[in-house]
């Protein structure tokens, strides 16, 4: 009897287990549908959900070579040989007359100004071409920052026929995205700007429209960056209507397909605890930007360093909004470098 006990006990534990195991995968499924974002997730932290989730989608490059320094041209203007051999052309605003007085280049704070896409690259930033309303770059060193505007890979010098077509890019480099291409970039500037005496522990980044989505995701992949303004590069992959934007067929390409695995607000908080200023537009027509979601009150009131401004007004940056931001930045990131 007491044998028969024993089994029907064993029996009984045996579906309970059976029964709380398919509870739980159950459960698991249901939240593939309704993610639970990293920094609510005890099973997940910042470094791991950027090495399962962006560096994946950003994809990698071929076997690569070292950063040459920079090299003058004349004048603002310089370049350097990427890891691919490439000459990326960099102006630089505010660059020491003297090169080597270590001083100067120690104690100014850097900014990167990140362009558009435009068809004159880091000329428009830095105030040399293009439109005014985007010379951010010069009116930042008219503040007195050392400020870099480099041309990244798809326009202006670099390729001044077919601006923004990747095609070539993807036969060359079909492991790689043209997006993270371009993220790789800004780390190489900083490393050769390193190569040319600059001190790089402290780096701001400054961008509008597709600059800014750059700046997002610099950040979030290299901590010399120390701060972020984003204006106008709000993106929704999942509820984008023009979810082709991201991965087209032809001219350009930036991922080689669209994320719908993570939030754009979940890469942000990855910047924390270093500053970030996200200046977006109620009535943005190119990147869609809605009023503050929960998911941005939720980051905001999580990382006090992240700040989410919604303006009205279309896809640009007007003057009132760069004196905020430029405010700001001034706060969080002093010309004098905070390092020092």
């Amino acid at each position: 009897m007491k044998k028969n006990n024993i089994f029907s006990l064993f029996i009984i534990c045996f579906f309970a287990i059976c029964i709380l195991i398919l509870f739980n995968f159950k459960a698991g499924n249901t939240d593939v549908n309704s993610p639970i974002y990293w920094y609510k997730n005890p099973y997940i932290n910042k470094s791991e959900f950027i090495s399962k989730y962006i560096i994946p989608l950003l994809g990698t490059p071929s076997p690569l070579r070292e950063t040459s320094p920079l090299i003058k041209i004349h004048d603002f203007n310089y370049f350097y040989q990427n890891p691919l051999n490439e000459r990326v052309p960099v102006t630089i605003l505010n660059y020491p007359k003297q090169p080597e007085n270590e001083y100067y280049l120690n104690s100014k704070a850097i900014v990167i100004a990140i362009h558009e896409t435009n068809k004159v690259g880091g000329e428009e930033p830095c105030g040399q071409a293009g439109k005014e309303e985007m010379f951010y770059g010069k009116m930042l060193a008219e503040q007195g920052y050392i400020v870099a505007c480099p041309t990244l890979t798809f326009t202006g010098k670099r390729q001044p026929t077919n601006h923004w077509d990747t095609t070539e890019f993807y036969k060359k480099y079909p492991n790689w995205s043209a997006l993270g291409k371009d993220i790789a970039e800004i780390s190489w500037l900083l490393d050769s700007m390193k190569l040319s005496g600059f001190n790089i522990n402290k780096i701001a980044l400054v961008g509008h429209s597709q600059g800014a989505i750059y700046a997002i995701f610099s950040a979030a992949l290299d901590e010399r960056i120390d701060t972020v303004i984003a204006n106008a590069g709000f993106v929704v992959f999942k509820q984008d209507p023009h979810p082709e934007r991201w991965s087209r067929n032809s001219w350009y390409k930036a991922l080689p397909y669209i994320p719908n695995n993570f939030t754009y607000a979940e890469l942000v908080a990855t910047i924390s605890p270093r500053n970030v200023l996200i200046c977006n537009y109620l009535q943005d027509e190119i990147l869609i930007a809605t009023f503050p979601d929960t998911e941005v009150k939720d980051i905001m009131a999580k990382f006090p360093s992240i700040h989410w401004a919604f303006f009205n007004g279309k896809h640009g940056w007007p003057s009132e909004v760069k004196q905020f931001a430029f405010s700001w930045l001034s706060q969080k990131f002093p010309v004098k470098n905070i390092s020092n």
